[in-house]
């Protein structure tokens, strides 16, 4: 039988910034906007140096009218041993859900372990995460450097991806690019989007990673690991198929491209985003790519930078770039500063969304444009 996707980040590296935790009951809550009777979960630990281990992990319909929690196993295991560089999928797990439905994932921590990568999320629209020693709720910036470092982001451990069964009746989509995409305020409402206009059975999952370039990956002056991952050239088709064909792409990718390295011309990240074109329709798949948004108010500007992204823009915007193309400058951009950001979209840098800003390109994709035969 053949499982698809229907929630799931990118693992990232934070080696640089590794948690010692000694107890931990770690509950995930997620929306569904999927009808489905079995389930399978994927568990990671890619970046770890020691196992992760949880006695129990449980999965449960909150919305159900009987809410009975299932237990999760691995090759009938109650106990989940994730081996530091692993990946475990679940046994299929009888379970019921429409769409609207929120489901409870728990994690029960075995053993103190050293915390070096998971998923994170700076929207909290359709995940949620909250962490108990015993009853007791703990805060996550107490409990993970990273989220000590950054208290806007929620971290999640252990747990990658869902699963269920593959119906023709589904629609695959990932969103992929960088941090614009991984903080989850575009996904998010896009996901709240298809919901309230009934798009049921339809999955966008977020591969974004913050920091990721098209033609390069991590920056070791950003960081000694790899915590902004491989060039999008190498990640692309890995972190898009591995779970299964995927009808539609979007790509919101390249800004950092322009921002951070001297090798950023727009020659270059042109020929990167055609070749996603080129490996998304060996598999079948439409390409939708995104303008680059302005980001004038931030500390990387300038005007032979913001050039070059208007020079990607135009390509974009041209008839033989993509199959299709969403024109997200022209969403966010100050109608009178048309080189920044709309200060009411503006996390405060000037070069990242916030909540509003998410929501407000959610509501602006014409979804005609999506769910058109691909």
């Amino acid at each position: 039988m053949e499982w698809n996707s229907i929630w799931g980040y990118c693992q990232i590296d934070y080696q640089s910034w590794p948690s010692k935790i000694q107890s931990d009951i770690q509950r995930i809550t997620i929306v569904n906007n999927h009808d489905f009777s079995s389930i399978r979960m994927k568990f990671a630990n890619l970046y770890g140096m020691e196992p992760i281990i949880f006695s129990k992990v449980s999965i449960r319909n909150l919305s159900a009218s009987l809410d009975q929690s299932k237990e999760v196993t691995v090759l009938g295991s109650e106990r989940v041993n994730l081996l530091p560089g692993s990946r475990l999928i679940s046994d299929p797990i009888y379970l019921h859900a429409n769409p609207g439905d929120v489901l409870q994932i728990e994690t029960i921590l075995a053993e103190p372990v050293e915390i070096n990568g998971g998923i994170v999320t700076y929207s909290r629209r359709v995940t949620e995460v909250t962490n108990f020693d015993n009853d007791r709720l703990v805060l996550q910036k107490n409990l993970f450097k990273m989220v000590h470092e950054n208290n806007r982001m929620q971290f999640i451990y252990g747990i990658e991806e869902l699963l269920i069964p593959h119906d023709s009746q589904q629609t695959k989509i990932v969103f992929f690019g960088d941090s614009l995409v991984h903080q989850g305020f575009i996904v998010d409402q896009l996901t709240l989007r298809f919901l309230k206009t009934q798009k049921w059975n339809t999955s966008i999952i977020n591969k974004g990673i913050g920091g990721s370039r098209i033609l390069f990956g991590t920056d070791k002056n950003s960081d000694d690991y790899n915590r902004h991952g491989q060039s999008g050239l190498l990640r692309f088709e890995k972190d898009l198929y591995t779970s299964g064909p995927k009808e539609i792409i979007i790509v919101l990718h390249g800004i950092n491209d322009i921002l951070t390295t001297q090798y950023n011309n727009a020659t270059e990240i042109i020929n990167g985003l055609k070749m996603y074109k080129e490996i998304a329709h060996v598999h079948h798949s439409k390409v939708m790519i995104c303008t680059l948004m302005p980001f004038g108010n931030s500390q990387f500007y300038s005007p032979a930078l913001d050039e070059i992204r208007q020079e990607v823009n135009d390509w974009i915007r041209s008839s033989v770039a993509t199959d299709d193309y969403f024109d997200l400058d022209k969403m966010v951009r100050d109608p009178l500063r048309p080189n920044c950001l709309d200060r009411n979209y503006d996390t405060g840098d000037g070069l990242h969304l916030n909540e509003s800003g998410g929501r407000h390109i959610a509501k602006s994709m014409e979804l005609n444009q999506i769910f058109e035969e691909s």
